[in-house]
């Protein structure tokens, strides 16, 4: 009985399952219980989310390779392990040549930095496994206590490290894998939320013709990072949701409106991505299910640089 109800939910017909599901978030939702992730997830309803991600200065050898982007994974309380384990089941299928995960992998204490690294660590990708940090990853405290916040992104590094992944925090790593001669330099950012980010660090000494992906988890200064020479942006932090929607709250508080919510964006001639995350999303809603991106390499048609000034647009 037990195996049979364990198959059920792991492997259901969506449509006999959609409408006590949806009932159950919504219940959830009501008593503030929209990040519990328990359950095994139906792989119907995640949104694995295909796209081509030309890049000027492409070593040939490198069209078609894959690049997967995950975010906000918030291993936690109320994240569990096994909810997370499938997504990397289903990563390695689709047989990346890189993984980046840009930021939140944990909201909790020390011990789930371990643990966050042995679930990471299971990815099969050729080209590594690469992380950067988000506001949750230097724990709730932001600037006003950065100490601590600092001692927990120090341990949750070390963590990721000794498993073998691979952390830039304002630094970078090229990706040039076996026939290649041009090297991707992939740039990560740290938090900006903690005040960790320092931008001209990252980018120091990174080659502007090379192609530059700039992995950043909060979009919000996509804009003010235009002086440096990326050519992709991929965030996440959002979980597809905007904030402060209405005409009253974009009064009440400005700042926190989003002008990056989810999916791809075209900003000032260059390509940014949002990625809704894993975890802690909204998942009756479908613009907020939870995504595992997967970018193809090709080149980039044009020599131009790209690097305008024109106006964003989604």
């Amino acid at each position: 009985m037990v195996e049979e109800l364990v198959s059920y939910l792991k492997n259901p017909h969506w449509r006999r399952q959609q409408r006590w599901r949806k009932a159950i978030w919504s219940t959830m939702a009501r008593v503030g219980l929209t990040g519990l992730h328990a359950l095994p997830m139906n792989r119907r309803w995640v949104d694995i989310h295909r796209r081509k991600m030309p890049l000027r200065g492409l070593d040939p050898a490198m069209a078609g390779m894959k690049i997967i982007q995950v975010s906000d994974l918030h291993y936690s309380p109320v994240v569990w392990e096994r909810y997370l384990i499938q997504f990397v089941d289903w990563m390695n299928e689709l047989e990346p040549d890189a993984v980046v995960v840009t930021g939140d992998l944990i909201t909790g204490g020390y011990r789930y930095a371990d643990r966050i690294a042995r679930i990471l660590a299971r990815l099969k990708a050729p080209g590594g496994v690469i992380c950067t940090f988000g506001n949750h990853d230097y724990s709730i405290y932001g600037k006003n206590f950065s100490t601590e916040g600092g001692r927990r992104a120090d341990h949750l590094e070390r963590s990721l490290v000794r498993e073998g992944l691979i952390v830039l925090r304002n630094q970078v790593h090229y990706f040039c894998p076996n026939g290649a001669h041009v090297p991707v330099a992939i740039v990560g950012l740290d938090d900006e939320w903690s005040g960790s980010i320092d931008a001209e660090a990252a980018f120091k000494g990174v080659d502007a013709k090379l192609p530059v992906i700039c992995l950043n988890h909060n979009p919000v200064n996509c804009n003010e990072l235009m002086r440096y020479p990326w050519q992709w942006m991929l965030s996440g932090h959002t979980h597809g949701r905007q904030v402060a929607s209405s005409a009253l709250g974009r009064r009440l508080y400005p700042h926190r409106y989003r002008h990056f919510t989810h999916g791809y964006y075209s900003v000032n001639g260059r390509h940014l991505y949002v990625n809704r995350g894993l975890s802690y999303g909204q998942r009756i809603l479908e613009w907020c299910r939870p995504e595992v991106t997967v970018f193809k390499l090709e080149a980039a048609e044009g020599e131009g640089s790209g690097f305008g000034v024109q106006e964003g647009e989604k």
